[in-house]
């Protein structure tokens, strides 16, 4: 038998194998029926294999080079922790003006299944910025708080922030087709997991594989994290958890490789914040239009 070695040694960054790899080199040999032996710091195999044995391994390692990644964004979660401050203070603001007042907002803003079917399409982004009580409101802040920070810094704060309503948006319409016609809700943890989609959809598009094992991968976190965090308690809008991560793991997909956006990756993404904006100042219009006497 013949030691590789040698001429692996000249082919690979590894020029001095420790006993680890050669080891693993062994099992890759071995995982593909060549007859090998690992013997006193060399790698021996029958001299006509040789030549096929260096390839394989040499396949081997470049199938499993590490990916460079390039560095993440400086620290904005400062943007993250400013929107969900303003979105607390403004929300607390109008709970102090009044009791009827307040009733009026979720009456026009709410999740009705019925009425979103009926085509009050407002009510998929408005439902996000109403909750049921201060433990839902602070619940979902704190969620918001840690997801948005950790995937602002890879894809962005605007686009993060898009993503949060243009998931949660379409996670709301799911919800309302597949619900009966009297299911209300609100909460924005439509969104916060269709931000978990997005995170579930990247992690599975940094692992190696077919398309249809990145979708398998990506579905198998989601699904990890929603019977994690998302059931269990009896007013948990299990619906609403799942179509909010269903919609947010295709984004993640798509924008998975966006770590450290810069360049026009920067530039879509704060495009998709001032359209997320957009959108959720016009749905406000429109359902505070719609909940008017004679609107």
């Amino acid at each position: 038998m013949i030691d590789i070695l040698p001429t692996l040694a000249l082919a690979t960054p590894k020029h001095s194998p420790d006993k680890a790899t050669v080891r693993a080199w062994s099992l890759v040999l071995t995982s593909r029926r060549f007859l090998n032996r690992s013997d006193h710091g060399r790698l021996l195999v029958a001299p006509a294999l040789a030549a096929l044995a260096v390839q394989e391994i040499l396949a081997y390692e470049q199938e499993n080079l590490p990916r460079p990644r390039p560095a993440p964004l400086p620290d904005n979660s400062w943007v993250s922790l400013l929107i969900i401050a303003v979105f607390l203070g403004l929300t607390m603001w109008l709970d102090a003006q009044g009791l009827g007042r307040r009733i009026s907002w979720h009456l026009a803003g709410r999740a009705d299944a019925g009425l979103i079917l009926g085509g009050e399409w407002w009510r998929c982004v408005t439902a996000l910025f109403l909750h049921a009580d201060a433990g839902h409101l602070l619940a979902n802040a704190g969620a918001l708080a840690v997801l948005a920070s950790l995937l602002a810094r890879r894809i962005g704060s605007g686009l993060t922030w898009g993503l949060f309503v243009f998931s949660g948006a379409l996670g709301n319409a799911l919800n309302a087709w597949a619900q009966a016609p009297d299911h209300l809700s609100v909460g924005a943890s439509t969104g916060v997991f269709g931000l978990i989609g997005v995170l579930a959809g990247g992690a599975g598009r940094a692992e190696r594989g077919s398309r249809g094992q990145v979708l398998l991968l990506a579905l198998g976190f989601g699904f990890s994290l929603l019977a994690m965090l998302g059931a269990g308690e009896e007013r948990v809008d299990l619906g609403a958890h799942f179509f909010g991560m269903c919609c947010g793991v295709p984004f993640g997909l798509l924008v998975g490789g966006w770590h450290g956006a810069t360049g026009w990756k920067a530039r879509i993404g704060a495009l998709a914040g001032a359209a997320g904006l957009v959108l959720v100042v016009w749905a406000w219009i429109v359902a505070l239009e719609s909940g008017m006497p004679g609107g």
